[in-house]
């Protein structure tokens, strides 16, 4: 039974370099980009153990709420990098 998967491993990933990228350079944006994209991943695919009545332990499957919230974080990380897009773009024509 595997719980870290390939996304939830690049979400833990990117949601470090979110933290890091807040810390050092102060730009919030570019944080939160990072961030959301990253829980995104996290939320959308992290499965946890369970015991039945048995005793045997399996993975739950991910809840809809939750899958659909990461989701949720991952469209609103490409709109924050269009829109930090938007604003470079704006900036260097003046």
């Amino acid at each position: 039974m595997k719980i870290f998967t390939f996304p939830v491993l690049f979400g833990l990933l990117f949601s470090s370099i979110g933290t890091a990228s807040l810390f050092f350079y102060k730009d919030v944006l570019l944080s939160a980009i990072w961030l959301s994209f990253g829980n995104g991943l996290m939320l959308s695919d992290f499965k946890l153990k369970k015991q039945d009545a048995a005793g045997n332990t399996y993975l739950q499957p991910v809840p809809k709420p939750r899958f659909y919230a990461g989701l949720f974080l991952i469209v609103l990380a490409v709109l924050l990098l269009l829109l930090q897009v938007l604003l470079d773009i704006q900036q260097t024509e003046q």
